[in-house]
């Protein structure tokens, strides 16, 4: 009977810290974010087991023939509605990333250092946010790099100072 609970309760905790968990459901397919060229893309409309503390954990999805997480270039987030943050433990899959889209979920913070592992980024949108209303002054610091910036049609009521000094390569905002 010992023996039954104990598994009973290994097996709780088991589930439990599976769903703590956030999983990446990707079509990987070839896609191009002006002006950058064609690159391979981890499409989602779909995240499981969202939670905020926890980080990527897994990506799920076929890959084209030849390529894998490493070639992933372009990470396009659409739609996802409960997702409430900035995933953390991207580059732990997608260490390549040059381009970054999130659209319509409902995220209302970003931190300063959530872009600091992008090292060679020069492409993020980041639009139809309708519960953000910060962005912090040192989003770029770590991210010199960056060419283009979309922020359009979120709420956004205040801009930390020199959110873009950092960019000099920048050819484009919105």
């Amino acid at each position: 009977k010992s023996s039954t609970k104990m598994k009973f309760l290994i097996l709780i905790f088991a589930s439990i810290s599976v769903t703590r968990a956030v999983i990446f459901n990707c079509t990987f397919d070839m896609r191009t974010p002006s002006p950058l060229p064609s690159t391979y893309t981890c499409y989602t409309w779909t995240l499981s087991n969202i939670n905020e503390s926890e980080l990527l954990t897994a990506v799920n999805g076929n890959h084209m023939s030849g390529k894998s997480n490493a070639d992933v270039g372009y990470l396009y987030i659409n739609s996802v509605r409960s997702l409430t943050f900035f995933p953390k433990g991207i580059t732990n899959f997608f260490s390549n990333l040059v381009a970054i889209q999130i659209n319509n979920c409902n995220i209302s913070t970003l931190r300063g250092f959530e872009l600091d592992p992008f090292n060679n980024l020069r492409w993020f949108w980041f639009s139809y946010q309708p519960q953000l209303e910060r962005i912090p002054g040192s989003l770029f610091a770590n991210t010199p790099l960056v060419q283009r910036v979309h922020f359009h049609r979120n709420n956004i009521k205040h801009v930390g100072k020199n959110l873009l000094s950092s960019l000099s390569q920048l050819t484009y905002a919105h």
